[in-house]
């Protein structure tokens, strides 16, 4: 029983693997990288001159909060 448990947990090992370079390989999911060269040094030397990925303007009607009165036209 011993020996067949252990081959079962080393082909779902080699399995597991084989998986994952096979999705590198072949391009399964994009992850986004990590910026490299954090910190002080890599972030006040360039400016902010276009280093990076720009974020979109953010749209100021997105989400406002509009408050309504109620109006009486005087008919009962």
């Amino acid at each position: 029983m011993l020996p067949g448990l252990f081959r079962t947990l080393v082909g779902l090992v080699v399995a597991w693997f084989v998986f994952r370079f096979l999705d590198r390989l072949f391009g399964g999911r994009r992850r986004p990288s990590a910026p490299r060269g954090g910190g002080a040094s890599g972030r006040g030397a360039g400016g902010g001159s276009g280093a990076g990925p720009q974020k979109p303007a953010k749209d100021d009607h997105l989400g406002e909060y509009v408050d309504f009165e109620e109006v009486d036209d005087g008919k009962d």
